[in-house]
């Protein structure tokens, strides 16, 4: 019969297609894991029971010995004395004129004066200068202020003690009145080269006021020192 249709002058029929090939798998991926190396742990600081027990022992010792030794050691320390009880420096700009009211220097308990030349009102002679005049009230040791203000005797300016009204002249801090023992003590000084001073403090100068106060200023000229207690 296909003889027949191919001399009809027919199709010739298709044949069947081939099977198809199946596909190849992928390839296998290999996955890589990085472990870290473990490492061992450095040992910590172990305090000992000993160590513990012997460096308690030796800090109570050391605090024994601070307690005893402490208190002598800081007395026998020397040091360099600063402010009252060892000398003070007064620069030059911190002087008064002659004649001007005292300027009260805070760190060394004094009272700085400047006198004119001449006769006082107590009838003292001075040759003018420097005077530095222990604040402390020789009576009962209250501290002393200046009052300009202040009117006794048909003058103003003087210093007088708060505490039982013992008063003193501006030139030289001479007794006039009250019940203090003498007049303001004094503490000695030195000009120095730029005409600045070097006042000596402490309470190894108490008993030095006296009536001649007035003589014992110096005039400011370098090398001058407050002359001794007459």
């Amino acid at each position: 019969m296909e003889a027949e249709a191919e001399s009809a002058g027919g199709t010739p029929a298709t044949p069947p297609p081939a099977a198809a090939t199946p596909a190849a798998p992928p390839p296998t991926r290999s996955i890589v894991v990085d472990t870290p190396v473990a490492k061992p742990v450095p040992k910590r600081g172990v305090i000992t029971r000993r160590i513990f027990i012997l460096g308690g022992f030796w800090s109570a010792v050391g605090l024994l010995l601070v307690g005893i030794l402490g208190a002598p050691l800081d007395f026998m320390w020397i040091r360099k004395v600063r402010g009252f009880g060892g000398p003070i420096a007064v620069t030059p700009d911190r002087i008064p004129e002659p004649g001007a009211d005292p300027l009260r220097i805070i760190e060394g308990k004094f009272w700085l004066l400047n006198l004119e030349p001449g006769t006082t009102t107590t009838g003292a002679e001075t040759q003018g200068g420097v005077l530095a005049l222990w604040q402390k009230c020789p009576h009962l040791g209250c501290t002393v202020p200046y009052r300009p203000a202040f009117e006794f005797e048909a003058r103003r300016g003087w210093f007088r003690c708060p505490c039982h009204n013992s008063t003193y002249t501006k030139e030289g801090g001479v007794l006039v009145f009250g019940p203090a023992p003498r007049s303001m003590d004094v503490f000695p000084l030195e000009v120095q080269p730029d005409r600045g001073l070097i006042v000596q403090t402490g309470r190894e100068f108490q008993g030095t006021g006296s009536p001649q106060n007035p003589s014992r200023a110096v005039p400011l000229e370098p090398g001058n020192i407050t002359p001794p207690v007459s």
